[in-house]
């Protein structure tokens, strides 16, 4: 039940930071927020969902 709370809340902070944010950034502005999550959550949800954070540098 938590995870579905969870999901929708990650794709909004995923969303309106320009769909840029990996794992490190969601989690800590979820707990901003005011919502104690562990990264390693956040982690597997982002990858359920099928996104990710931005690409930058080399590859």
């Amino acid at each position: 039940m938590r995870d579905t709370e969870l999901r929708e809340l990650i794709s909004e902070v995923y969303h309106a930071n320009f769909r840029v944010y990996w794992a490190r950034k969601v989690r800590r502005e979820l707990n901003r927020q005011g919502h104690t999550v562990a990264r390693c959550t956040v982690e597997r949800l982002m990858r359920e969902l099928g996104i990710a954070g931005a690409v930058r540098g080399r590859r």
